[in-house]
């Protein structure tokens, strides 16, 4: 550093995986430093703590040149969900509606399964409660409540041992009164508990949906609030002053405080992140259309981003009883960062089912024992330790430096567990394993990305994560992308895309009304009194109320249908726009379903309101990483499998930095990066561009493998 210059300052992020617990330190000089950490499973604050002074330590940095606002995200929400290990959680509702969670939806993810089981009930029986009290849809009360009706309840509910309460009361959405004063009975005889409004939570029509959502927040409530104040605390004990805050499913970020009030908005933030970082690197890189390709240690998603935007979308589930069909999970009807879990991660088990064929997931090694290769216990097969015997991870080098890689014990598990079984080599079943992987994830690409009407040979795989560059070749061949783009640090880019996502909160509000009748100046009031919630909310987290920037859409459709499509509003609604509005609906449904209706009356379902603050200002490098180690010396070389040669070919092993800048390289190449490996395939042609993206065109031929 210069004699008179101030030391840089790096705002911090971290991102908690099921295997890996990524951070990074972004330099207000756009300098990003990185770590690859396992996951803690007794102590979440512990890998946290020992990266981020490791980095500085390394570095010659010091905990004062680290910014206080701290961005995390975690899947804690999404494990508590998934693995049914929420606290204990009663509900009360209106009286008559006790078993709208079984009773669920009339739809069947499979017709032709009669005995399909559906999503569970999430609250036995037992646990919910009914209370007299009724209020119809325009929010007028029918009967009123009665104090000591809720008291009664609330005292069973104590006694049979809840940890929390979900309230979800008919017609809430329109009036919320009864909810808030069953509230205040629960904090004054109950205060130990915590509780969970459906008209805070999702302020829509649809009773299942709200009651789904209301209960998955009060259920993880408990965990989830001493979870975040854990690593606040951690942090600050560690000497650094942090303010926590943390991504939401939408793509923006929060207080700790409303994360722990509103804990379900949590349950995608680690890969929502990773998708806000994907957008803004497509934008960096100037390319419109892009197919986020994320694949860590437990799954691989993706997410369509369009024009420098990744889609979002309210019919979300979580924890399907079957991983790839529609319907079989529980829906979560906040808005989420369209993202769809399209295959395994590279800690998932590879296995021989009864029937004889090589499946691979969907159960996970997770980060203990983890995979046979890292010599912690594991015994089972995983996606990456078919990588290694492929030769794409170096036998004598280490993951990310957090654990030590063992060719022999990744060649034992495949031969005991898949080769053995199925009479055919390591190599073949290795082989095999990679190949099941890239193709079903391939697949599930190409139908994610018709069922939004868009044509994926037009868009570019970007490819991040741990294992995402590892596999991105193969997806792109079988899937029909003519191009990969590897950002820099894919390794570690979800906690990347933290430090570049906006403030956000949202809110809905159901309304019905046709756009003929519209009472123009009630619909506008009902908006503003929204947006000045949101500026409450906002506020909070310490946003001014100068740089909120509100958007505005409904859900809206044709008179007579039962879904709805959310279609952009003006900044103020006036009848001089009405032709506007249906215009702009008529454009969203023609874009969803291919065409429109004509002399169709429209009505709107639903209001909703965003409101955020601009992301934080980021200097971006100027890719100079490239070329700092010496390019004269020779390269490794290392014998990797080439599904589509069908054998093993020297392929040289170059650290990203000793690319030229702008140099047109032909493949096969292994590019190391800091937490991750770019597999190059022959016929390739490859670049590092101004912002330390890696380019790779594939060659002409895009034929499969046998």
């Amino acid at each position: 550093m210069s004699a008179g210059k101030s030391p840089l300052q790096y705002r911090f992020a971290f991102d908690i995986g099921g295997t890996f617990t990524d951070l990074v330190l972004l330099g207000s000089d756009g300098s990003a430093l990185t770590a690859k950490v396992l996951t803690g499973v007794g102590d979440v604050v512990l890998p946290i703590r020992t990266g981020l002074l490791a980095m500085l330590k390394e570095h010659g940095l010091t905990l004062s040149q680290v910014t206080d606002v701290v961005v995390g995200a975690t899947t804690a929400v999404t494990n508590l969900v998934i693995e049914r290990k929420g606290a204990v959680t009663g509900l009360i509702t209106t009286a008559g509606f006790r078993d709208v969670l079984e009773i669920a939806r009339e739809l069947r993810y499979d017709l032709y399964d009669l005995t399909a089981p559906g999503p569970d009930a999430i609250v036995p029986r037992h646990l919910r409660m009914e209370v007299q009290e009724r209020v119809d849809a325009s929010g007028a009360v029918v009967h009123p409540l009665d104090d000591a009706d809720v008291e009664r309840v609330v005292g069973q509910l104590k006694e049979a041992g809840v940890r929390a309460i979900a309230v979800c009361l008919l017609h809430s959405y329109s009036n919320p009164s009864h909810e808030q004063r069953i509230k205040e009975v629960i904090q004054r005889v109950a205060p130990d508990l915590c509780v969970s409004l459906s008209s805070e939570v999702l302020g829509e029509m649809r009773e299942y949906e709200r009651s789904v959502a209301t209960v998955l927040n009060a259920c993880v409530m408990p965990m989830v609030g001493h979870y975040l104040s854990a690593i606040e605390d951690g942090l600050r004990q560690t000497g650094l002053n942090a303010t926590l805050h943390i991504m939401q499913s939408n793509g923006g970020v929060i207080s700790r405080q409303l994360g722990e009030r509103m804990p379900i908005r949590m349950l995608e933030s680690g890969p929502a992140a990773g998708a806000l970082g994907a957008a803004y690197a497509a934008r960096l890189a100037k390319t419109a259309d892009v197919m986020a390709f994320d694949m860590g240690g437990t799954t691989a998603k993706a997410c369509l981003i369009s024009n420098g935007r990744p889609s979002i979308t309210t019919e979300f589930e979580a924890a399907r009883q079957e991983r790839f069909k529609k319907g079989s999970g529980l829906p979560v009807r906040l808005p989420t960062v369209d993202l769809i879990e399209i295959g395994a991660g590279g800690g998932s088990i590879a296995h021989v089912d009864t029937t004889g064929l090589l499946k691979v997931g969907p159960h996970s090694a997770g980060s203990s024992p983890g995979p046979a290769c890292y010599g912690l216990g594991g015994e089972r097969p995983t996606v990456t330790d078919a990588a290694l015997v492929l030769g794409y991870l170096d036998p004598q080098g280490t993951l990310s430096g957090a654990v030590r890689l063992r060719l022999e014990l990744a060649e034992q598990a495949i031969k005991t567990h898949v080769a053995d079984p199925l009479g055919i080599s390591v190599i073949e079943a290795a082989n095999g394993i990679h190949r099941i992987v890239c193709e079903h994830m391939a697949v599930a690409a190409k139908i994610h990305a018709v069922e939004n009407g868009r044509d994926i040979r037009r868009y570019t795989l970007l490819a991040f994560g741990g294992a995402g560059p590892i596999h991105a070749r193969e997806v792109a061949r079988r899937s029909g992308c003519q191009a990969v783009l590897v950002p820099a640090n894919a390794g570690v880019f979800s906690a990347f895309g933290l430090l570049v996502a906006p403030m956000k909160m949202d809110l809905v509000r159901t309304k019905f009304v046709r756009l003929a009748d519209m009472d123009w100046a009630a619909t506008e009031a009902l908006l503003q009194g929204m947006e000045e919630t949101l500026r409450q909310e906002l506020a909070t987290a310490g946003v001014a109320s100068k740089d909120i920037q509100f958007r505005r859409s409904a859900d809206m459709r044709y008179v007579g249908q039962g879904f709805e499509v959310e279609t952009e509003l003006p900044a103020a609604l006036t009848a001089a726009r009405q032709s506007d509005i249906e215009a702009a609906f008529a454009k969203a449904y023609a874009q969803r379903f291919g065409g429109q209706l004509t002399a169709q009356r429209v009505e709107a379902v639903n209001w909703r309101v965003e409101g955020s603050a601009p992301a934080p200002k980021t200097v971006v490098g100027d890719g100079t990483q490239g070329g700092v180690s010496d390019v004269s010396t020779k390269p490794r070389m290392r014998s990797a499998f080439f599904p589509d040669q069908g054998v093993y070919i020297d392929t040289p092993v170059m650290d990203v930095t000793a690319l030229r800048l702008g140099e047109d390289y032909a493949g096969p190449a292994l590019i190391e990066q800091p937490g991750s490996t770019v597999v190059i395939g022959p016929g390739d042609r490859f670049r590092l561009d101004e912002h330390a993206n890696l380019r790779i065109t594939l060659g002409a031929k895009q034929g499969h493998s046998a």
